[in-house]
């Protein structure tokens, strides 16, 4: 990012494995995929980059949730009884 100095930085990084992977290893792909974020962002950051787009996708949400999707239903196991 220092050398390249682009406009903006569009994430769209991580590790992902499925639905019985991230079920199985929900602290390895967690941990995981914050690092690789950490390190876009400080990178991002260290060179000076602005504007920074985080994408994120619909499976951090559980199965069950209901609609519209809040953001404090993320990474929970939902069980039908959240408010």
């Amino acid at each position: 990012m220092q050398s390249e100095k682009p406009e903006v930085v569009i994430d769209a990084a991580a590790k992902v494995g499925g639905i019985l992977a991230n079920n199985d290893y929900p602290y390895q792909f967690l941990m995981e995929n914050m690092q690789i974020q950490n390190n876009l962002i400080d990178g991002a950051l260290n060179a000076g980059i602005e504007k920074f787009i985080f994408l994120g996708s619909s499976c951090i949400y559980p199965k069950f949730a209901p609609q519209p999707l809040k953001e404090e239903y993320l990474l929970t196991r939902f069980f039908r009884t959240y408010k």
